[in-house]
């Protein structure tokens, strides 16, 4: 009986079987391992992973999305995704992500690299800091991580630094 207590102590302290726990996501020809209790859902043609919570001042969920050939074609302000440019669909103002009574406003790139998305696919990933209601960075600001796959017409936009996310992304497993 010690023997058991001891063990489920045990493992409720390492974090093993329990927070190992993941599901698939399959989107535009490749596979994810995520923790089972993120949520996926829609958004039209694209797919929203639902990391966290959900807060009443945030403008989305934490979470990221998974975009397609449409979320590439549209991604700056109408026109097709310039990876010098932020990922920002709208051709308008666009709420503060963590904050939405504020603006974004302007976006400084911190940095840019390929990394592996999955075996034999790279992404090229940009990393930006986005102030929001206009230059004051102290009022509310955001990094969003943006990892786009050229050849497969994919990106992923991550306003939430959401954790391991990047290593998720390399352990991809396309068809």
């Amino acid at each position: 009986m010690f023997m058991t207590i001891a063990l489920s102590a045990s493992l409720v302290l390492s974090g093993s079987p329990a927070q190992a726990a993941t599901k698939p996501v399959t989107f535009q020809g490749f596979t994810l391992k995520v923790p089972a209790q993120w949520k996926v859902k829609k958004e039209g043609v694209d797919l929203r992973v639902i990391t966290g919570a959900c807060s009443a001042r945030a403008a989305e969920c934490k979470g990221f999305l998974l975009g397609g050939p449409q979320a590439v074609k549209y991604a700056s302000e109408g026109s097709p995704y310039r990876p010098d440019q932020p990922y920002h669909p709208s051709s308008g103002v666009t709420e503060c992500v963590p904050a939405k009574k504020y603006y974004s406003g302007q976006a400084t790139r911190v940095r840019t690299s390929t990394t592996a998305f999955g075996t034999g696919r790279q992404a090229r990933f940009t990393e930006w800091k986005v102030s929001c209601n206009g230059s004051k960075m102290k009022v509310a600001a955001y990094t969003q991580r943006v990892w786009y796959v050229k050849a497969k017409k994919v990106i992923v936009v991550d306003h939430w630094k959401t954790l391991g996310l990047g290593a998720i992304l390399g352990k991809a497993v396309w068809k």
